[in-house]
């Protein structure tokens, strides 16, 4: 780990999670696991959601979900994306039930060398914190709980905190580092590999402060945008330079000047123009139906629902109401069983319903009601099926009319794009014509366009200019940090690439090393690490193995978070196993217990089969220094992983007899 000489950061380590109404761990929604070991193993079958955990613990520290298509350009611009609530709630929304998307939320604690900082968010709605409660050095806890109207605030106090403590500028910053730097999950993003954000973090790692890291991440963001701008104009400028040839063409006499044919131009172009026009005429027509027929669809489900429920209170009425004596318990009882209900006597069913045939009640000789209300309730039920049948049958017929209209709709859009397409192309190909046309073969009209052009040539190309100036102007600030980041980097990787070394030679079984690449062309700039195995160059991903990449990766990140770390430092690993054969898992494990031996913690997840990489660490750990939880405990298996729940016990059981 970096002493307190060259330190920059001050990395929290994760002492509890407590999820709240999280039912997608079915047997414990209000799962919480506290961290009481170095290494944290959530172990369990696919699909039963260990990804999500560490997701959702990344949720909790950042208000950010980590993001697996994460082209990194800088901090600030992936924490706007990442950050964003409909993110989150589309995330969740796959993995909590309706009932508890109001009430569902986590709560990571998480601990510095001087305070600690227990955090909730809920998990919809927003990515606010909704609770923080601070360590304070007397050993008393500050607890604040959000309100609707002080969420924000509580959201800036919970960053500022973290900032305060970590050492770092800029919250963006901390969200980089636990996304990019101090999580390895399903995305299998590779920092080795990821010149962008691997410059990012090697400022962090080695830069003299967070506040030139900060400064360095905008200029390089500021000169990317300028380059891009440059060359978005001096397209333009090349466009219109292409128009102003073909008018110059069109003076020298470059195009025929034969007046039938430009009539026919003027023709054919207007025959396009009006095509277009009228395709898309008709789709709007077939748009608007299609409106029509979803309008009409929702107002007659609506009238169907009420008719429905108006038959069904009067049917439920009128058996009240007629039918009461009919239908009584008892009365159904004696007739059944032939036997009165009421004191026991036999044979007296034919009596009672004689009574009840002859319209008297069974129990007093009472003359029962059935004159006209009950006529008129069937009369009014026969209707209401009317209504019902005919509210159906237009349904249907809207359902095949809709079928109808969305075809044509289709084939409309399709029309109305094939004519755009046409009218387009002939525009391009006849540009110079129709420039003539459209001047009335007035040469002195298409000269003033010419000069018109050349005007806007000229804007554009000093536009661009200017960009490119702008550009240069900030790579030149560049690298100034360029300059110092190298030179910190020389002097600290006399620690660090040793370790990185050390952590990756221990899983590939062969000599590693790596050196720093200086990126600086005139729209380039920036860092990479140029890995060499066996010496040989492995400058592309797919140079290695897939489970190479992915643990040479890892070692990558363990060496950086170590050597920016002033105390121990956490990673969060999705363990990509699956991409390992038998005698690489053991490496893995081994790789992993030399990084945990160095005062590091792991939270780390593992499917549950015979993985050697499980079973080592936990030889090397024992329970001393591994904590298991079965993710058993917290949700079921799925139907088929029941069938085989031996298999699970099993591996289980080893993984328990190897911590002992």
């Amino acid at each position: 780990m970096s002493n307190g000489a060259d330190r920059k950061i001050s990395l929290p380590t994760i002492a509890r999670v407590a999820l709240a109404n999280f039912d997608l761990y079915s047997n414990e929604p209000n799962a919480c696991a506290v961290i009481e070991r170095p290494v944290f193993c959530l172990i369990g079958a696919n699909g039963l959601g260990k990804s999500t955990f560490l997701n959702t613990i990344n949720f909790a520290i950042t208000g950010a979900i980590p993001d697996p298509g994460r082209k990194f350009q800088s901090a600030q611009d992936y924490l706007r994306n990442a950050g964003r609530a409909d993110r989150s709630d589309d995330y969740f929304s796959g993995r909590i039930s309706e009932h508890a998307r109001p009430i569902a939320s986590v709560t990571v604690d998480l601990a510095w060398p001087t305070a600690t900082v227990s955090v909730t968010r809920d998990l919809f709605g927003t990515a606010g914190v909704t609770r923080l409660a601070i360590g304070l050095a007397s050993g008393a806890t500050d607890i604040h709980e959000a309100s609707d109207d002080d969420g924000g605030d509580l959201s800036a106090l919970y960053r500022a905190k973290v900032l305060a403590l970590s050492g770092l500028e800029d919250f963006a910053q901390f969200v980089f580092l636990m996304h990019f730097v101090a999580t390895f999950d399903e995305g299998r993003h590779l920092l080795m590999w990821d010149d962008a954000a691997l410059t990012n973090a090697l400022y962090l790692a080695f830069g003299a402060d967070p506040v030139a890291a900060k400064a360095a991440d905008k200029l390089q963001r500021d000169m990317d945008r300028e380059s891009s701008r440059g060359r978005n104009v001096r397209f333009s400028a090349r466009h219109v330079a292409d128009r102003i040839k073909q008018l110059v063409d069109l003076l020298k006499g470059a195009e025929t000047d034969d007046h039938a044919t430009s009539a026919e131009l003027q023709t054919q172009h207007d025959a396009l123009v009006a095509r277009q026009a009228e395709a898309e005429q008709r789709m709007r027509r077939k748009q608007a139906e299609l409106r029509d027929a979803d309008l009409k669809w929702t107002d007659l489900s609506a009238s169907l629902t009420e008719t429905q429920l108006e038959y069904r209170r009067l049917f439920s009425s009128r058996l009240r109401q007629t039918s009461s004596v009919d239908h009584h318990p008892i009365v159904r009882a004696t007739l059944s069983e032939d036997r009165c209900a009421l004191c026991g006597t036999v044979h007296v069913a034919t009596r009672i319903q004689a009574a009840l045939d002859k319209g008297d009640c069974p129990l007093c000789d009472s003359v029962l009601d059935r004159s006209g209300a009950d006529a008129g309730a069937v009369a009014q039920l026969q209707r209401l099926d009317r209504e019902i049948a005919r509210i159906r049958d237009g349904l249907a017929t809207i359902l095949d009319s809709r079928a109808r209209i969305s075809d044509e709709f289709a084939a409309a859009q399709a029309s109305d794009e094939a004519a755009a397409q046409a009218l387009r192309e002939f525009e391009e190909k006849e540009a110079a014509g129709l420039a003539k046309v459209q001047s009335g073969s007035s040469f002195s009209a298409i000269q003033q366009e010419i000069d018109k052009l050349e005007k806007e040539r000229l804007e554009f190309l000093a536009q661009s200019e200017a960009h490119y100036r702008k550009r240069d102007e900030l790579r030149d600030q560049l690298r100034a940090y360029e300059k110092a980041l190298k030179a910190q980097y020389e002097a600290g990787s006399e620690r660090f690439v040793p370790r990185f070394r050390e952590l990756a030679e221990d899983f590939i079984g062969l000599p590693i090393d790596v050196e720093l690449e200086h990126r600086q062309g005139a729209n380039d700039s920036g860092f990479g690490l140029r890995m060499r195995m066996d010496d040989q160059l492995r400058a592309r991903p797919d140079a290695v193995s897939e489970s190479q990449r992915f643990f040479i990766d890892i070692a990558l990140r363990m060496a950086l978070s170590e050597y920016m770390a002033d105390s121990s430092a956490t990673l969060l690993i999705d363990t990509p196993e699956g991409s390992l054969d038998i005698a690489y898992e053991a490496r893995a494990g081994s790789m992993f217990s030399k990084f945990v031996a160095k005062g590091n913690r792991l939270l780390m997840t593992a499917n549950l089969r015979s993985s050697q990489l499980v079973l080592r660490l936990a030889r090397l750990q024992k329970s001393a220094g591994m904590q298991i939880v079965r993710m058993t405990d917290w949700t079921d298996l799925s139907e088929v992983q029941q069938s085989e729940e031996a298999l699970f016990t099993q591996a289980y059981d080893a993984i328990d007899a190897a911590l002992t």
